[in-house]
């Protein structure tokens, strides 16, 4: 898996860096967009969801816990619990910065 360093902290990011990021990590996006359809539950994803940050640093762990399930009926409780808060939470990162300060509020979920 390819990590990015450089994007410690994907909130800091304003709109149009986040949007230039996407297009950089492309081919993870296709990657990872593909593989989390399956473990997500309804609504899918739209194209835009911004898969690619499994890709990067911050949810490297996320994406390690996430290796070799093919159905949500394979993750285990806690990871399903972390990808349903990740998809949430990021579900409009690539439309709008509108809301950032829930991610100062929630966090991720604590073992």
């Amino acid at each position: 898996m390819d990590t990015y360093d450089f994007l410690a902290d994907p909130r800091s990011l304003c709109l149009d860096e986040r949007r230039a990021t996407a297009a950089r990590l492309h081919v993870a996006q296709r990657q990872w967009l593909g593989r989390l359809q399956p473990l997500v539950e309804p609504p899918a994803l739209a194209p835009d969801f911004p898969a690619f940050l499994l890709a990067t640093q911050p949810f490297a762990d996320l994406a390690r816990r996430l290796d070799g399930a093919r159905e949500r009926a394979h993750l285990p409780g806690l990871v399903a619990d972390e990808l349903d808060w990740f998809v949430e939470a990021f579900r409009d990162y690539l439309r709008t910065c509108d809301g950032e300060d829930v991610f100062a509020q929630s966090g991720q979920p604590q073992d």
